[in-house]
């Protein structure tokens, strides 16, 4: 009797076991296509069904004898392409495998028809509409959009696709060298020409913080609402310290999961300021603004909804205007992060893990900052 009552034990928890698996992999992956629908940067699988993975020798191999396309997919830090005329605003330097052409932001789960026009044409460029060409999707080690760019490929019709899961920081550890990339315009499918450094007599003063500038959440129909101000204080040539306090009639007090918030409260939706509760240093610079970003983060809610869910995190992601001032890109994703204390003054939030899909969709899709 007790070894039968063991044994359905273990049934029941091989069951449940297997159906929690399944609700989750049912939430991150789409069922049919197998596309990793969010958290971008975690483990990836030995292979992609219909490819052929590589090791870093196979694609030195193949790089050398110049028989493959290689696509770079990694997403840029910045605020994607202009609507005007398609060049990426992106405020980082992408180093990347040399001869490979940089297509941001096409392995997402879920591509608006932009995108997906982008992706679809540029490789029928690339490959003079020959689908048997060889193509070898990357990105970065642990990087479910490779993944998703080689998947995708596979279910066009190309029958040569290869997928390199160490990416970047596999080649770079086996001792290759690496090239700057631009990433391929959106409207023109031109790829525009290495920005050269600028000279020491151009560099200083470039991207100066001001003395004190105004915050601004810029609402769907482009209004602005000023939110608050930071000032900067330089302590040396590179860096600056900075306060920031947020002061509008607008934020109303909430008590909210069992914690205060101070929310912008519309018919639509609540934003819900979220104060970084960790020890920073208090410091940016001209090619560093994380720490601004992180005393900048939101959760946006439903008026209708009970308490307040991490997942809904708001992170604005700065970047330098010629003018002077600094406009964030809305990214969505997870601020659960949060709930277990980091290393100290450490940088915990993984913005590969957040989307700029649907920004605009959001009560307020960007940020200015502005003397």
């Amino acid at each position: 009797m007790l070894d039968r009552t063991l044994l359905i034990i273990a049934v029941l928890f091989v069951i449940v076991a297997n159906s929690s698996a399944l609700a989750l992999e049912g939430y991150d992956v789409d069922p049919q296509t197998g596309l990793r629908m969010e958290r971008y940067r975690a483990p990836v699988p030995e292979d992609v069904p219909g490819g052929t993975t590589l090791d870093t020798r196979q694609l030195a191999l193949m790089q050398e004898q110049g028989t493959a396309v290689l696509i770079d997919v990694h997403p840029p830090v910045g605020l994607g392409p202009d609507p005007l005329d398609g060049h990426w605003v992106t405020s980082e330097i992408r180093l990347s495998i040399p001869g490979a052409i940089w297509l941001p932001e096409v392995g997402f789960g879920t591509l608006n028809a932009e995108a997906e026009d982008y992706f679809k044409r540029n490789i029928a460029r690339l490959t003079q509409g020959n689908q048997d060409t060889p193509l070898v999707f990357f990105c970065n080690a642990d990087c479910w959009q490779s993944w998703n760019a080689a998947r995708r490929a596979i279910l066009w019709g190309y029958g040569a696709v290869h997928w390199y899961p160490l990416g970047v920081d596999g080649w770079m550890e086996n001792g290759w060298d690496l090239t700057q990339l631009q990433p391929v315009n959106f409207f023109t499918d031109t790829t525009p020409a290495v920005a050269q450094e600028p000279s020491p007599d151009e560099a200083p003063g470039q991207h100066t913080p001001p003395d004190s500038a105004q915050i601004f959440l810029i609402d769907q129909q482009g209004e602005e609402l000023a939110i608050g101000t930071v000032s900067f204080a330089a302590t040396d040539s590179e860096s600056s310290t900075f306060t920031i306090e947020l002061d509008s009639e607008r934020f109303v007090d909430q008590f909210l999961s069992m914690r205060p918030f101070r929310c912008l409260q519309d018919a639509a939706e609540w934003f819900c300021h979220l104060p970084y509760p960790y020890p920073l240093h208090g410091t940016v610079s001209a090619n560093d603004l994380t720490e601004l970003e992180y005393q900048l983060l939101f959760i946006w809610k439903s008026p209708s909804s009970f308490g307040i869910d991490f997942w809904n995190g708001i992170y604005y992601r700065l970047a330098w205007q010629e003018d002077g001032s600094l406009r964030g890109q809305l990214l969505q994703g997870d601020l659960d992060v949060l709930a277990d204390p980091p290393e100290p003054y450490s940088h915990p939030i993984d913005l590969d893990e957040f989307i700029a899909e649907d920004a605009d969709s959001r009560l307020f899709p960007s940020l200015l900052i502005r003397p």
